[in-house]
């Protein structure tokens, strides 16, 4: 059970664009984490 999907999103500062068509789906029971290097738009995903 999909308890959130996410499809074709994107977020962009101007020209600087931070990602592009991302989907994802969390399931229920599932444990997740967003790991990546500071300034690649961990924050602005969640934010959305």
């Amino acid at each position: 059970m999909n308890l959130l999907s996410v499809e074709n999103i994107s977020k962009s500062f101007g020209e600087l664009v931070l990602f592009k068509d991302l989907s994802f789906g969390i399931n229920q029971g599932q444990k997740i984490a967003l790991i990546a290097k500071n300034g690649t738009g961990k924050t602005s995903i969640l934010n959305i």
